[in-house]
């Protein structure tokens, strides 16, 4: 199975400027519930070839780990690990394959931010700062995957890079979860958003 590490190269997040979207000081108050509303991430395209290489990945270790048992322990221990690898293979691809119909939601007061079981954040819509339409810069371009940057503290959730990604900065670090059960505080949270418009107006206060 990939390690933590492998689990790592898949995410990332990078430096851009930012234009568009609503910002400043109209965030933090005159908040409601309203609506509630969901937002895609964009076509499945680059993520399934994703799922593709990483299950390909997970058959192949599982058949060499077989072999390798069976040669060398006695059966009831070779059976026992192909049982525990597959269950942990099956369950790892589960988790890879969730992103695929994962949506972002704005309800009762909180923006729920999800790449499947990959990643996840919540943030109360008072925490949220700003939010812009995210303009990647050619030094660092957008990144596919599920990824934390420690110096920044950002948060990325990215099914596709073809899509359009909006960047939230919060007022205070939010609990969030990436590479699947790495805990993380998150100050920002780029994610990709099919209808980064729609997601803006939701993130925006209400009008009195």
């Amino acid at each position: 199975m990939p390690s933590e590490d492998g689990l790592s190269r898949l995410s990332g997040s990078g430096g851009a400027s930012d234009s568009g979207g609503v910002s400043g000081s109209a965030f933090g108050s005159g908040r409601s519930s309203g609506p509630r509303r969901s937002f895609g991430l964009g076509g499945r395209g680059p993520w399934l070839g994703l799922v593709v290489g990483v299950a390909a990945l997970g058959v192949v270790e599982v058949l060499v780990l077989h072999l390798v048992a069976g040669a060398l322990l006695p059966r009831p221990v070779a059976l026992t690990v192909d049982v525990v690898a597959g269950v942990l293979t099956a369950a790892l691809l589960a988790a890879f394959v969730s992103p695929l119909w994962s949506r972002h939601r704005v309800a009762d007061g909180v923006v729920r931010l999800r790449l499947g079981w990959v990643a996840a954040v919540d943030v109360a819509l008072d925490d949220v700062v700003s939010a812009t339409v995210y303009r990647a810069a050619p030094a660092r371009p957008l990144e596919l995957g599920a990824g934390f940057d420690e110096e920044t503290g950002r948060v990325s959730l990215v099914r596709t890079t073809a899509a359009p990604a909006v960047l939230v900065e919060l007022s205070r670090p939010a609990a969030a979860r990436v590479q699947v059960l790495r805990g993380v505080r998150a100050t920002s949270v780029l994610v990709g958003v099919a209808e980064p418009d729609e997601l803006l107006r939701a993130l925006a206060p209400t009008p009195h």
